[in-house]
Parts: C-alpha cells; sequence; structure tokens
C-alpha cells in the first residue's frame, strides 16, 4: 500500500507540474524546476520497480530475495502488469533524458502522462475484460490524467502562495495564476466526475451501489467522494472569493488577511488530494468482489 500511495503520487504530480506551462498563466514564471522533474521521473523509476518486484514475489510464493530473473523475464513479457511496468520505465527514462538535455517539452508531458496511464494496468480496471474493460481502462485513465493536472496544480500553486508575497506584482502573479488555472479546473471536475462515474459503475454495477455503506470497500469510496466534494468546495471558494480578495488587496496590512485565507485553503486542498491518494492505495488492496457476495 505504501509503495502504490507513493508511486501515485509520484506519477500524477509528474504529469501536472510537467504540464502545467501548456494550460496555465503565468506559465514561465512558476514553471518547475528541471532538477524537480527529473528527480520525480527517477524516484517513479525506482518506486515503480520496487512495487513489480513485490507483486511479483506475492504472485509467486517467493520470498522478495528469492526472485530469479526467469520469473522476473516472463512477468515482463507475458503478463499486462509487466508490460505496463516496461513501458512506464521507458517512459520515465524519456522525461528525465529530454528535462536534462532541456529539449522536446511536449514530449516529456506526452511521456509523463504514458507512464500516468499504465497505472490504469495496476488496478481493478485490469481485470475486467472486453469492451467494458477497454472503457473501464480508458475512463480510468481519463481519471488519473485529470487527477495529475489538479495535483500538480496544487504544487505549483501552494509554492507561489506559500513564498512572501510582499509586492504588488508578487500578489499579481499569484491572482494571474489561481485565475489561469480556475478555467482549467472546471475542464479537470468535469473530466474526474464522468469518468469517476464510469469506474464507480464498472467496479460495482449498478445493483452493487446500494449496497456501498455496507462494505469496507464502498465505505472507503464513500470517504473518497466526501473529499473530493470538500476539495471542490474549497476550490470554488478560492475562485469566487478568496482570489478576487486577494486581487481587491492594496497595502501589504491589507493583503495579508487575504494572502493567509488563500494559503489556509490551498493547505486543506492539498491535504484532501493526499488523504484521497491514501484511499486510493488502500482501495488498490481490496476486492471489489465482496458486493457480488
Amino acid at each position: 500500500m505504501g509503495l502504490r500511495f507513493v508511486l501515485y503520487a509520484d506519477l500524477l504530480i509528474l504529469f501536472g507540474v510537467a504540464a502545467w506551462p501548456f494550460h496555465a498563466r503565468p506559465a514561465a514564471q512558476l514553471a518547475p524546476r528541471r532538477g524537480v522533474v527529473i528527480a520525480l521521473a527517477l524516484v517513479g523509476l525506482v518506486v515503480s520497480a520496487a512495487a513489480l518486484w513485490m507483486t511479483v514475489a506475492a504472485m509467486t510464493g517467493a520470498g522478495l530475495l528469492d526472485l530469479d530473473r526467469g520469473t522476473l523475464s516472463f512477468v515482463l513479457r507475458e503478463t499486462p502488469i509487466g508490460t505496463a511496468s516496461a513501458v512506464r520505465a521507458v517512459a520515465l527514462l524519456l522525461v528525465a533524458t529530454l528535462v536534462l538535455m532541456g529539449r522536446g517539452r511536449l514530449v516529456v508531458v506526452v511521456s509523463a502522462a504514458v507512464a500516468v496511464a499504465t497505472l490504469a494496468w495496476s488496478g481493478h480496471a485490469a481485470a475486467t475484460e472486453g469492451t467494458a474493460g477497454t472503457l473501464h481502462r480508458a475512463a480510468d485513465i481519463a481519471h488519473l490524467l485529470a487527477a495529475g493536472v489538479w495535483l500538480g496544480a496544487l504544487v505549483i500553486l501552494a509554492a507561489c502562495v506559500f513564498r512572501p508575497l510582499r509586492r504588488e506584482r508578487e500578489r499579481a502573479m499569484a491572482v494571474a495564476a489561481l485565475g489561469g488555472f480556475a478555467r482549467t479546473g472546471s475542464v479537470v471536475v468535469a473530466t474526474m466526475i464522468a469518468s469517476g462515474a464510469v469506474n464507480l459503475v464498472s467496479i460495482l454495477g449498478i445493483a452493487g451501489l446500494p449496497a456501498m455503506p455496507q462494505t469496507t470497500y464502498g465505505r472507503l469510496l464513500l470517504a473518497k467522494l466526501a473529499l473530493f466534494g470538500a476539495m471542490l468546495g474549497l476550490a470554488a471558494i478560492n475562485r469566487w472569493r478568496l482570489t478576487p480578495a486577494l486581487a481587491a488587496a492594496g497595502s501589504d496590512a491589507g493583503a495579508w488577511p487575504a494572502e493567509r485565507r488563500i494559503r489556509l485553503s490551498i493547505m486543506l486542498e492539498t491535504t484532501a488530494a493526499i488523504l484521497i491518494l491514501v484511499l486510493v492505495a488502500w482501495l488498490g488492496t481490496l476486492d471489489p468482489g465482496e458486493f457480488l457476495r
């Protein structure tokens, strides 16, 4: 569960911060440092390899130190999770290499998106077959990418608003960043709601929805939905109240209360996102089939 949480958090943030310059303003001033993106890609490589190693050990019943090259090679070549891990490794290596060379920003974003998309083959969507499975995985990928855009934006916005906003120019840049993501955020939220609904029905079925409060899996899903609702509420407050208040603040003394409220809101929204990732990691270890028994 711990590795799954770190892997999801790392890849979603990687994609989100890499995609920021393509959808938000001001892009240049707030673009992540190259070293941060490279570090995220390398951490993703290490954690992905560790997660695959532990998965193979669990599949074969062998100890972590008892796995042989033949078993690992078979899993990489012949199983969906092995293929997804190999594709993820190539995508992350490409991200690190291109960022180090300072080239191919669009290819970096696409590669990071591919790395995120491979997570769909490590969750419940991988177990769904046929056309329903294809639809489930497509919805899962859309959900993950939208979540990545949101989480990456929160990281960048937090870095922006938590530094001293002493001058009017700095406050104006923070307001522009907050307002710029608000437009993208509407698309992100719509994508997450639509893809989340498909995922929910794909996993539980229509008949399983009323039973959600009666099982551990269902209660965790409801907790996840509650946290998502909290994030929506905080984002709405940011967009319609706190950002305009910061924009209207004049002097340093007048701006301080607005800055403090923005920081608190971003911190709470980020905390809710982290808790959702914890629940996602937990849900991945449970069997949704309990709804059918």
